[in-house]
């Protein structure tokens, strides 16, 4: 009966052991940020921005103006009017302190509960998910890469320095928005 004890402990040992391995090597995998995936998280940030300067997406009927303070708004689209779904959709690409930043920063208010944001015509011939990076600082859990970002229908390429953190839940997001690089 000892016997089978000890084996059964030893087994149990090799087994923990090799799983702790595993678990190991695949959070090494997950904290790797390769040029590739800064440009895709980069990309991906410009899209969600897209989409929220657009108001998100709007149903039949859903799309309301209002005058507030002498400037026109809009309500957000069903998907992003409440703070909560708002910071969820910039949080896929940002991190919590920069998706707060970037809703200070684009002059979000609430309106009778709901989020609206300033009428205006977005949009951007950045191609994003077509950018060239280059890493520039590393530590743990940052990295600040510049991307070479082409611009539609045009021959030029803009630049923009761009900061990444880990966070242990969330993963890597952009901790700073793309700074253009001056010329």
């Amino acid at each position: 009966m000892k016997r089978v004890w000890m084996m059964g402990l030893a087994l149990l040992a090799v087994f923990c052991f090799s799983f702790q391995g595993n678990g190991m090597a695949a959070s090494k995998i997950n904290e790797e940020l390769t040029v590739e995936k800064a440009v895709k998280l980069a990309a991906d940030w410009a899209a969600t921005k897209s989409l929220v300067q657009a108001g998100g997406h709007y149903k039949e009927g859903e799309y309301k103006t209002f005058t507030y303070k002498g400037m026109s708004y809009r309500f957000m689209a069903g998907d992003l009017d409440s703070t909560k779904e708002l910071m969820m959709e910039l949080e896929k690409s940002l991190t919590k302190k920069a998706a707060r930043q970037y809703v200070k920063d684009s002059g979000f208010i609430r309106y009778k509960g709901k989020v609206a944001q300033v009428e205006a015509d977005g949009g951007s011939l950045l191609e994003w998910n077509k950018a060239t990076a280059k890493e520039l600082k590393s530590s743990k859990h940052t990295k600040v890469f510049e991307l070479y970002v082409p611009i539609a229908g045009m021959n030029e390429i803009d630049a923009y320095q761009v900061t990444y953190e880990y966070g242990k839940k969330s993963g890597w997001r952009i901790s700073e928005l793309p700074v253009l690089v001056t010329k």
